[in-house]
């Protein structure tokens, strides 16, 4: 699965999430799906593999403190409804190719 959907930086086979591994997230890039919020918080408009209409991706250090996402080592990705529900939430190690799934 590729989620969220870019062609700036196309995911490999088993990648749950490319944004994780993508070099160019910027809310200045044409094209970038997601926007950061904050330093290390990002958020996704569209709908996610769990049916949500919105995800907020957030990327932590080794100590679960908030960070930028070069300096990430782990991240949150939590999809919400059309209410702000929390839907599904995964955690994953934040791989330079991408975030993947077991």
């Amino acid at each position: 699965m590729e989620f969220p959907r870019c062609d700036l930086y196309p995911a490999d086979a088993g990648f749950y999430c490319q944004c994780v591994g993508c070099p160019v997230i910027s809310n200045s890039t044409a094209g970038c799906v997601i926007r950061e919020k904050e330093n290390g918080v990002y958020e996704f408009h569209g709908t996610t593999p769990h049916g949500g209409v919105k995800a907020v991706l957030v990327f932590t250090n080794d100590e679960g403190e908030i960070v930028a996402k070069p300096d990430a080592k782990h991240v949150e990705i939590r999809e919400l409804d059309a209410q702000g529900r929390t839907i599904h939430v995964t955690f994953g190690v934040a791989d330079p190719q991408g975030f993947y799934l077991d």
